[in-house]
């Protein structure tokens, strides 16, 4: 008997666990890995990149994203995404102008626009909007 709940204990934590991975995955201990204040732009893509959603989105596998590719991604969310990251997010992440936004292009948006004082480093308050973005219903949750 005690075999059986601790059997369906462990497999509800397991299961558990992969519903809650999105969120954990924004953690920002975890992002934080070199233990300095703040989370420098390497420790943001590297944290950022497990999400995927630069490749989920890149729909003709170009290894660029189209304002297309990412509106349609973003899906129900636009209004909030546009609110997030301005009306001319795209124009701005894209920096060479060839209307499709490469990875470094994307990770770059990102990171600048989470760093809402622009000091160069995501700081834990500033951090809670990656949080929120990447959790369950974020536009990030892929």
């Amino acid at each position: 008997m005690l075999n059986k709940v601790a059997t369906k204990l462990a497999a509800s934590t397991f299961a558990l666990s992969l519903v809650a991975a999105p969120v954990m995955a924004a953690n920002y201990s975890d992002w934080n890995t070199d233990g300095n204040d703040g989370i420098n732009e390497s420790e943001f893509r590297t944290g950022f990149e497990q999400n995927n959603a630069f490749d989920t989105w890149d729909a003709d596998d170009s290894g660029t994203l189209t304002q297309s590719e990412i509106e349609t991604g973003v899906g129900d969310n636009q209004q909030a995404f546009n609110d997030r990251y301005g009306d001319g997010w795209f124009e701005e992440w894209d920096a060479d102008s060839d209307s499709a936004i490469s990875e470094d292009e994307y990770y770059n948006g990102l990171y600048t626009s989470y760093d809402a004082d622009n000091n160069n480093i995501i700081e834990e308050p500033e951090f809670g909007d990656v949080g929120d973005d990447m959790g369950d219903g974020g536009w990030f949750d892929v």
